[in-house]
């Protein structure tokens, strides 16, 4: 028989073991082209810059590149040892180990060649829908899909040297295989011994930690001992490798306290028992690989997630405007005719008066310099703006907020004035001479006759997290906190002040507002006689810096959709980088499982035909079989998911945030569990037709 022929029988004998090897060859180039995609894609190089970039996924590609040489390494090895009784049968009939090596070699050369072609189209075609998608659900308008050469060269070659590499481990382990040792080997189990007392022990060790863990990081024990957080965390690592292998013992211990539920469950229990001791090794392995995928995946959605959601609440109206007598002055309706002749739809239109004065904290005998741009708001006004009714009494005050701070504080007693410009100074000279701190006997011969307006801090009443107007911090003034007084003591201000520290805020809320926003810009750049190198860029931190040309642009209006885009460049792109490569680890993770799962077909068909012989149906079988891949598929998920949304909460813990951020995570890991679904229903489909074929 000629050698060709050799080769075209063996692969239609094995078609079922080729279409397996093939497959998960294929899909770990289209992972790799995916990734490819990703990291040469120029519309991401263009918005946070090449540097920052690569140092953001060079660590990630590290991990890619390992996982991928020790996933293909391993199958490889898995599809050498599954065909042992085949390669013992031709060197019985007299095939030499060379000849042998050369048809190992053409075999896995067609496979590469194949898993090449498909592999590429197949990561074009999930490349192209993943970027749909993401772009979809993060809202990026400037990330398009590129498929460029670069792509094709980093999949192929990383793929072409692992291939090389196993062509090597190959051809030595052929070299070295007895016929004996051939023909045994795809009997050969990676078992070993279930110890319970072991298995129980590593389980309240792994508890004990992830109890310690928070508590330490948190300084509530051990003083934050670095090394108590170290061994925490290599606990949470390292014990689940025993209670896996042990898992199932204690588990078989356990129900075996109750006979009717063993009795019903023997079969599957027993054969369990051997699966988990098989699938040790690969069932930590993923249980470790999913916990850091959900944790990546997890943090970073909900954290970009939350930004934006941050981002609403800081800023409850879509469209703000600051009017002073020098800037922004507009005529009545005029915004209204704007908006409208731009296509936006107006929902509501707020004007909301305020001043900026100078507050001092008195502490006795001394006074820091707290602000001098604090937003003043009197009572009737603030009703009228917020729809509601509070009774501010004389000398007394309520202190608001944007933003929930986390920082706790004790209100000081309050001093209100408005400073000169020659005050101003001489304070500031002063405090600089006395660590910050302005002893109140010069405050006094500075201030002369000066109005003041003193309010105890027994006086003052905060309300946190109140969406009043939105929060922005500037050269020019700060918006988003402000003190509510008496009419009767804000008209004292009031009567302080020059008439450049009286101000309007413009808070518009409208649909379709892209376009209404380029049209009040246009306007209002008119109207303060500004070109056109003015106002078109947005800033998500509010402050542009303090000369004169700063300044102006701390007038510009702000759109809440266009700081929304102004943090997805600043960060967006990183939180896409490391969702892309949690995605990408959970996939891999059901490949490995269905691989893992199919590659044992021929061993476990003996366990079928013994079940038939003693009476068991078809039916029951699949019940068996079913339970078997539902727990051995679905383990992993929820024990490493289950560590990694863990080690989440710590991380999110003490952020303000953490039901929000929770949420949004529960999220993700929802979303591996359909895919981890997804390929366990295919595997179970798969290997059921396979193990009750005739």
């Amino acid at each position: 028989m000629k050698f060709s022929s050799i080769i075209r029988k063996n692969f239609t004998h094995n078609f079922n073991k080729y279409i397996s090897f093939y497959f998960v060859n294929s899909l770990i180039i289209a992972m790799l082209f995916m990734y490819g995609s990703l990291m040469f894609n120029k519309s991401i190089l263009d918005t946070i810059g090449e540097t920052a970039f690569y140092e953001t996924i060079n660590i990630s590609l590290m991990g890619l590149i390992v996982f991928s040489i020790v996933f293909i390494t391993y199958t490889n090895i898995s599809f050498l040892k599954n065909r042992g009784k085949e390669f013992g049968m031709y060197l019985t009939l007299g095939m030499t180990t060379k000849d042998l090596s050369k048809l190992i070699v053409v075999e896995n050369l067609g496979v590469m060649i194949a898993s090449l072609a498909t592999g590429v189209m197949t990561g074009v075609l999930l490349g192209r829908l993943f970027y749909m998608g993401l772009n979809k659900v993060l809202k990026f308008t400037n990330i398009t899909y590129e498929i460029n050469f670069k792509s094709f060269l980093l999949s192929t070659g990383i793929f072409i040297l692992i291939f090389l590499c196993n062509v090597i481990f190959n051809i030595i382990y052929i070299k070295r295989v007895s016929i004996i040792d051939a023909i045994k080997s795809d009997k050969k189990k990676e078992v070993g011994k279930a110890n319970v007392v072991l298995g129980i022990i590593a389980l309240i060790l792994f508890v004990v930690a992830m109890y310690c863990l928070p508590k330490t990081m948190f300084k509530e024990i051990f003083d934050g001992s670095t090394f108590v957080i170290a061994l925490c965390v290599a606990t949470i690592i390292l014990s689940p490798y025993i209670i896996i292998s042990s898992g199932i013992a204690v588990f078989k211990f356990i129900i075996a306290k109750f006979p009717r539920l063993y009795n019903k469950n023997i079969l599957v229990v027993s054969n369990l028992s051997h699966r988990f001791l098989a699938y040790k090794n690969i069932l930590y392995i993923l249980s470790i690989l999913l916990a850091g995928s959900m944790f990546y995946v997890g943090y970073s959605y909900s954290i970009y997630t939350a930004s934006r959601e941050s981002i609403e609440l800081n800023n409850p109206y879509d469209i703000m405007f600051i009017e002073t007598d020098e800037f922004n002055k507009v005529e009545e309706g005029k915004i209204e005719e704007v908006i409208k002749n731009n296509g936006g739809k107006l929902e509501a239109y707020n004007v909301l008066e305020y001043i900026e004065i100078a507050v001092f904290k008195d502490e006795g005998d001394r006074l820091t310099f707290w602000t001098d741009s604090k937003s003043i708001i009197n009572e009737s006004n603030y009703n009228k703006h917020m729809g509601i009714n509070i009774d501010v009494k004389p000398n007394c005050a309520i202190d608001i907020t944007v933003t929930n701070e986390t920082l706790e504080y004790d209100n000081p007693n309050l001093i209100l004035t408005s400073l000169t410009e020659k005050q101003y100074e001489a304070i500031q000279e002063i405090s600089a001479e006395n660590n910050y701190q302005l002893p109140k006997e010069d405050f006094n011969k500075i201030m002369g006759n000066s109005n003041l307006i003193e309010i105890n801090k027994e006086n003052i009443k905060e309300e946190k997290d109140v969406p009043f107007i939105n929060y922005r911090y500037t050269s020019v003034g700060s918006t988003g906190n402000a003190i509510v007084l008496d009419d009767s003591d804000y008209n004292v201000v009031k009567s302080m002040i020059n008439e450049n520290n009286s101000k309007k805020a413009h808070l518009i809320n409208l649909d379709n507002g892209d376009k209404a926003f380029c049209g009040v810009i246009d306007y209002l750049r008119e109207k303060n006689s500004l070109d056109n190198s003015y106002w078109n860029n947005g800033n998500l931190w509010g402050i542009s810096g303090y000369d004169e040309r700063a300044k102006i642009e701390d007038f510009r209006p702000i759109y809440v959709e266009e700081l929304v885009r102004l943090k997805i460049e600043d960060s967006g792109i990183i939180f896409f980088t490391m969702i892309f490569i949690g995605i990408l680890f959970m996939i891999a993770n059901g490949v490995v499982l269905y691989y893992k799962v199919l590659s044992d077909i021929d061993s476990e068909k003996e366990r079928i035909i013994s079940l038939n012989r003693i009476g068991i149906t078809t039916k029951e079988i699949e019940k068996i079989i079913n339970k078997e891949l539902l727990i051995t598929f679905f383990v992993p998920l929820l024990f490493g998911g289950g560590i990694g949304m863990y080690l989440l909460y710590i991380m999110v813990s003490n952020s303000g945030m953490t039901e929000l951020l929770m949420k949004k995570s529960l999220l993700i890991f929802i979303g591996g569990f359909i895919i981890q679904s997804i390929f366990y229903l295919v595997s179970r489909r798969k290997y059921t037709k396979e193990m009750l074929a005739k």
